[in-house]
Protein backbone atom coordinates (compact mmCIF):
# COMPACT_ATOMS: atom_id res chain seq x y z
CA UNK A 1 0.00 0.00 0.00
CA UNK A 2 1.44 3.35 -0.99
CA UNK A 3 2.01 6.01 1.67
CA UNK A 4 -0.61 8.37 1.70
CA UNK A 5 1.60 11.40 2.39
CA UNK A 6 3.87 10.21 -0.70
CA UNK A 7 0.77 10.55 -2.44
CA UNK A 8 -0.72 14.04 -1.71
CA UNK A 9 2.90 15.46 -2.54
CA UNK A 10 3.20 13.00 -5.66
CA UNK A 11 -0.23 15.01 -6.78
CA UNK A 12 1.16 18.56 -5.50
CA UNK A 13 3.71 18.33 -8.09
CA UNK A 14 1.73 17.01 -10.90
CA UNK A 15 -0.33 19.77 -10.03
CA UNK A 16 1.98 22.28 -9.92
CA UNK A 17 2.88 21.28 -13.56
CA UNK A 18 -0.09 20.95 -14.89
CA UNK A 19 -1.10 25.12 -13.66
CA UNK A 20 1.83 26.49 -14.80
CA UNK A 21 1.17 24.42 -18.18
CA UNK A 22 -2.35 26.00 -18.42
CA UNK A 23 -0.69 29.52 -17.43
CA UNK A 24 0.95 29.41 -20.40
CA UNK A 25 -1.18 28.21 -22.76
CA UNK A 26 -3.69 30.55 -21.35
CA UNK A 27 -2.09 33.38 -21.65
CA UNK A 28 -3.51 36.49 -23.85
CA UNK A 29 -2.42 36.39 -27.98
CA UNK A 30 -0.24 39.08 -28.95
CA UNK A 31 -2.13 39.26 -31.83
CA UNK A 32 -5.32 41.61 -31.75
CA UNK A 33 -6.89 39.49 -34.81
CA UNK A 34 -6.83 36.73 -33.01
CA UNK A 35 -8.88 37.90 -30.11
CA UNK A 36 -11.97 39.17 -31.84
CA UNK A 37 -15.40 37.27 -32.89
CA UNK A 38 -15.27 33.88 -32.35
CA UNK A 39 -11.79 33.54 -31.09
CA UNK A 40 -12.22 35.55 -28.21
CA UNK A 41 -15.31 33.50 -27.30
CA UNK A 42 -13.45 30.04 -27.48
CA UNK A 43 -10.17 31.74 -25.45
CA UNK A 44 -12.82 33.01 -22.43
CA UNK A 45 -13.99 29.39 -22.37
CA UNK A 46 -10.40 28.40 -22.00
CA UNK A 47 -9.55 30.87 -19.85
CA UNK A 48 -12.23 30.67 -17.15
CA UNK A 49 -11.77 26.50 -17.64
CA UNK A 50 -8.00 27.28 -16.52
CA UNK A 51 -9.21 29.54 -13.53
CA UNK A 52 -11.98 26.79 -12.43
CA UNK A 53 -9.31 24.01 -12.50
CA UNK A 54 -6.29 25.64 -10.82
CA UNK A 55 -8.35 26.70 -7.87
CA UNK A 56 -10.42 23.50 -7.40
CA UNK A 57 -6.86 21.98 -7.15
CA UNK A 58 -5.80 25.10 -4.56
CA UNK A 59 -8.44 23.95 -2.22
CA UNK A 60 -7.46 20.22 -2.63
CA UNK A 61 -3.65 21.15 -2.28
CA UNK A 62 -4.51 23.81 1.02
CA UNK A 63 -6.93 21.27 2.47
CA UNK A 64 -4.36 18.55 2.41
CA UNK A 65 -1.32 20.41 3.98
CA UNK A 66 -3.75 22.72 6.40
CA UNK A 67 -6.67 21.69 6.80
CA UNK A 68 -10.55 23.37 5.82
CA UNK A 69 -10.75 25.29 8.92
CA UNK A 70 -6.76 27.24 8.48
CA UNK A 71 -6.43 30.62 7.19
CA UNK A 72 -4.88 29.32 4.03
CA UNK A 73 -8.14 27.10 2.84
CA UNK A 74 -10.32 30.62 3.99
CA UNK A 75 -8.03 32.53 1.46
CA UNK A 76 -7.88 30.63 -0.93
CA UNK A 77 -11.79 30.20 -1.44
CA UNK A 78 -12.29 34.17 -0.99
CA UNK A 79 -9.41 34.60 -4.01
CA UNK A 80 -11.60 31.88 -6.07
CA UNK A 81 -14.84 33.83 -5.48
CA UNK A 82 -12.37 37.72 -6.37
CA UNK A 83 -10.90 35.88 -9.42
CA UNK A 84 -14.25 34.66 -11.02
CA UNK A 85 -16.21 37.79 -10.37
CA UNK A 86 -13.38 39.81 -11.76
CA UNK A 87 -13.46 37.56 -15.08
CA UNK A 88 -17.15 37.56 -15.47
CA UNK A 89 -16.97 41.39 -15.48
CA UNK A 90 -14.34 41.30 -18.48
CA UNK A 91 -16.72 39.79 -20.90
CA UNK A 92 -15.71 40.11 -24.00
CA UNK A 93 -13.33 42.55 -23.84
CA UNK A 94 -9.86 42.37 -25.24
CA UNK A 95 -8.34 44.77 -23.28
CA UNK A 96 -10.28 43.93 -19.97
CA UNK A 97 -8.83 40.14 -20.37
CA UNK A 98 -5.41 40.93 -21.39
CA UNK A 99 -5.19 43.20 -17.94
CA UNK A 100 -6.99 40.11 -16.20
CA UNK A 101 -4.77 37.88 -16.79
CA UNK A 102 -1.58 39.68 -16.46
CA UNK A 103 -2.90 41.10 -12.42
CA UNK A 104 -4.99 37.85 -11.73
CA UNK A 105 -3.14 34.77 -13.20
CA UNK A 106 0.36 35.75 -14.33
CA UNK A 107 1.68 38.69 -11.70
CA UNK A 108 3.86 38.02 -8.60
CA UNK A 109 4.88 40.99 -6.77
CA UNK A 110 8.71 41.34 -5.44
CA UNK A 111 7.59 42.32 -2.18
CA UNK A 112 5.41 38.35 -1.63
CA UNK A 113 8.72 36.55 -3.15
CA UNK A 114 10.70 38.86 -0.26
CA UNK A 115 8.07 37.34 2.27
CA UNK A 116 7.59 33.63 0.55
CA UNK A 117 11.69 33.66 1.00
CA UNK A 118 11.24 34.85 4.54
CA UNK A 119 8.87 32.69 5.74
CA UNK A 120 9.24 29.07 3.79
CA UNK A 121 12.88 27.95 5.44
CA UNK A 122 13.54 24.75 7.00
CA UNK A 123 14.64 23.88 10.31
CA UNK A 124 14.28 27.33 11.36
CA UNK A 125 13.88 28.04 15.00
CA UNK A 126 10.62 30.75 14.54
CA UNK A 127 7.04 29.72 14.35
CA UNK A 128 6.07 28.84 10.59
CA UNK A 129 4.76 31.48 9.83
CA UNK A 130 2.13 31.96 5.77
CA UNK A 131 2.36 34.62 3.64
CA UNK A 132 -0.64 33.32 1.88
CA UNK A 133 -2.87 36.18 3.08
CA UNK A 134 -0.06 38.44 0.60
CA UNK A 135 -1.30 36.32 -2.29
CA UNK A 136 -3.40 37.54 -5.02
CA UNK A 137 -2.52 35.76 -8.21
CA UNK A 138 -2.79 32.17 -9.32
CA UNK A 139 1.14 32.46 -9.84
CA UNK A 140 1.23 33.71 -6.13
CA UNK A 141 -0.66 31.10 -5.15
CA UNK A 142 1.34 28.50 -7.15
CA UNK A 143 4.74 29.92 -5.89
CA UNK A 144 3.47 29.75 -2.35
CA UNK A 145 3.12 26.25 -2.08
CA UNK A 146 5.43 25.20 -4.03
CA UNK A 147 7.73 26.86 -1.34
CA UNK A 148 5.94 26.01 1.76
CA UNK A 149 6.41 22.27 0.48
CA UNK A 150 9.87 22.17 -0.63
CA UNK A 151 11.47 23.99 2.16
CA UNK A 152 9.41 21.88 5.25
CA UNK A 153 11.44 19.27 6.93
CA UNK A 154 8.36 17.74 8.67
CA UNK A 155 6.42 17.14 4.91
CA UNK A 156 9.55 15.60 3.80
CA UNK A 157 10.44 13.59 6.67
CA UNK A 158 7.00 12.23 6.63
CA UNK A 159 7.58 10.31 3.81
CA UNK A 160 8.61 6.69 3.58
CA UNK A 161 12.12 5.51 4.46
CA UNK A 162 14.57 3.36 1.69
CA UNK A 163 17.74 3.88 2.68
CA UNK A 164 20.03 5.83 5.46
CA UNK A 165 23.19 5.95 5.89
CA UNK A 166 25.58 8.59 8.52
CA UNK A 167 28.41 10.52 7.07
CA UNK A 168 31.91 11.13 8.99
CA UNK A 169 30.62 13.91 10.88
CA UNK A 170 27.97 11.64 12.52
CA UNK A 171 24.98 13.32 10.85
CA UNK A 172 22.48 11.10 8.87
CA UNK A 173 22.23 11.16 4.95
CA UNK A 174 18.43 9.41 4.35
CA UNK A 175 16.88 8.46 0.84
CA UNK A 176 12.98 8.72 1.03
CA UNK A 177 10.33 8.41 -1.21
CA UNK A 178 9.93 5.82 -4.20
CA UNK A 179 12.89 3.23 -6.14
CA UNK A 180 14.68 4.52 -8.46
CA UNK A 181 17.55 3.45 -10.01
CA UNK A 182 19.10 7.18 -11.01
CA UNK A 183 18.24 8.18 -7.37
CA UNK A 184 19.47 5.46 -5.30
CA UNK A 185 22.91 5.90 -7.20
CA UNK A 186 23.05 9.17 -6.49
CA UNK A 187 22.42 8.60 -2.62
CA UNK A 188 25.05 5.61 -2.55
CA UNK A 189 27.49 7.41 -3.89
CA UNK A 190 26.66 10.64 -1.68
CA UNK A 191 30.52 11.20 -0.30
CA UNK A 192 30.45 10.41 3.25
CA UNK A 193 33.12 13.23 3.55
CA UNK A 194 31.41 15.96 2.32
CA UNK A 195 30.61 17.98 5.31
CA UNK A 196 26.82 18.51 4.93
CA UNK A 197 24.27 17.90 8.01
CA UNK A 198 20.99 16.54 8.47
CA UNK A 199 20.29 15.81 4.62
CA UNK A 200 17.17 13.96 2.89
CA UNK A 201 16.77 12.75 -0.22
CA UNK A 202 12.85 12.39 -1.60
CA UNK A 203 12.38 10.45 -4.96
CA UNK A 204 8.98 12.03 -5.39
CA UNK A 205 8.93 9.94 -9.10
CA UNK A 206 11.60 8.39 -11.58
CA UNK A 207 11.79 11.92 -12.66
CA UNK A 208 12.05 14.06 -9.93
CA UNK A 209 14.15 14.30 -6.46
CA UNK A 210 14.06 17.11 -3.93
CA UNK A 211 16.74 17.48 -1.35
CA UNK A 212 16.84 19.46 1.85
CA UNK A 213 20.75 19.79 3.46
CA UNK A 214 20.93 21.47 6.65
CA UNK A 215 24.24 23.47 7.33
CA UNK A 216 24.87 24.99 3.73
CA UNK A 217 22.99 27.68 3.26
CA UNK A 218 20.59 27.22 6.85
CA UNK A 219 19.21 24.58 4.67
CA UNK A 220 19.31 24.48 1.05
CA UNK A 221 16.87 22.42 -0.98
CA UNK A 222 17.11 21.36 -4.44
CA UNK A 223 14.85 20.32 -6.59
CA UNK A 224 16.28 18.19 -9.17
CA UNK A 225 14.08 17.03 -12.67
CA UNK A 226 15.04 14.66 -15.36
CA UNK A 227 13.87 15.18 -19.25
CA UNK A 228 15.65 14.31 -22.29
CA UNK A 229 18.93 12.76 -21.01
CA UNK A 230 19.35 16.62 -19.10
CA UNK A 231 18.55 17.15 -15.37
CA UNK A 232 16.98 20.52 -14.50
CA UNK A 233 18.54 21.60 -10.70
CA UNK A 234 16.28 24.31 -9.24
CA UNK A 235 17.98 25.60 -6.02
CA UNK A 236 16.93 28.06 -2.50
CA UNK A 237 19.73 29.19 -0.48
CA UNK A 238 17.42 30.51 2.61
CA UNK A 239 20.26 32.48 4.09
CA UNK A 240 23.78 34.25 2.55
CA UNK A 241 26.08 33.22 4.75
CA UNK A 242 28.76 34.65 2.02
CA UNK A 243 27.88 36.89 -1.03
CA UNK A 244 30.91 36.08 -2.90
CA UNK A 245 30.45 32.11 -3.03
CA UNK A 246 26.43 32.48 -3.93
CA UNK A 247 27.63 34.67 -7.07
CA UNK A 248 30.10 32.17 -7.70
CA UNK A 249 27.15 29.41 -8.19
CA UNK A 250 26.15 28.59 -11.14
CA UNK A 251 22.64 30.09 -12.56
CA UNK A 252 22.88 31.82 -9.88
CA UNK A 253 20.54 34.57 -9.67
CA UNK A 254 23.10 37.34 -8.63
CA UNK A 255 22.74 38.30 -4.83
CA UNK A 256 24.25 41.38 -2.66
CA UNK A 257 24.48 42.08 1.19
CA UNK A 258 20.63 43.28 0.86
CA UNK A 259 19.44 39.85 -0.08
CA UNK A 260 17.15 37.91 2.17
CA UNK A 261 17.59 34.47 0.24
CA UNK A 262 19.15 33.17 -3.20
CA UNK A 263 18.01 30.93 -5.86
CA UNK A 264 19.12 29.60 -9.04
CA UNK A 265 18.75 26.77 -12.07
CA UNK A 266 21.18 25.15 -14.04
CA UNK A 267 21.17 21.80 -16.51
CA UNK A 268 23.31 19.26 -16.49
CA UNK A 269 23.70 15.89 -18.71
CA UNK A 270 21.98 13.03 -16.23
CA UNK A 271 25.48 11.17 -17.05
CA UNK A 272 27.14 14.10 -14.90
CA UNK A 273 24.37 14.57 -12.17
CA UNK A 274 26.22 13.32 -9.46
CA UNK A 275 29.53 14.33 -9.75
CA UNK A 276 27.61 17.98 -10.51
CA UNK A 277 25.52 18.11 -7.37
CA UNK A 278 28.37 17.16 -5.04
CA UNK A 279 30.64 19.59 -6.32
CA UNK A 280 27.50 22.02 -6.12
CA UNK A 281 26.55 21.20 -2.53
CA UNK A 282 30.61 21.81 -1.35
CA UNK A 283 30.65 25.48 -2.96
CA UNK A 284 27.16 26.15 -1.28
CA UNK A 285 28.52 28.68 1.75
CA UNK A 286 28.25 27.53 5.43
CA UNK A 287 28.17 29.81 8.53
CA UNK A 288 31.89 29.19 9.37
CA UNK A 289 32.76 31.11 5.82
CA UNK A 290 30.27 34.17 7.00
CA UNK A 291 32.22 33.72 10.23
CA UNK A 292 35.71 33.62 7.61
CA UNK A 293 34.76 36.84 5.81
CA UNK A 294 34.06 39.21 8.77
CA UNK A 295 37.30 37.99 10.37
CA UNK A 296 39.30 38.94 6.86
CA UNK A 297 37.23 42.01 6.70
CA UNK A 298 38.44 43.19 10.24
CA UNK A 299 41.81 42.90 9.85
Amino acid sequence: MEDENLIKIQHFFEVDNRIKREMYRVAPPKDEDLLTNYSVKRYTDELEDAILYAFCEFKCISKDLFGTRSEEFKRIKKLESAHKHMFYKCGYDTDRLREFYKAYISNMEPRFVDSVKDSCVGYSNRERTSPVEQAFSVNELLHFFHSYVMNNEDILQSLPIINTKNNDFNFPISLRGIECEEFNELFENFPTDLYVAWTDMIAISEKKLLMMVRDRGHALTIEITLNHGMARVDYFIPKICNVDMVNRLPGVNKVDNDSIAGTGVFEVEIDKLQETIYDFISKVPQDTDMEEKKENMSR
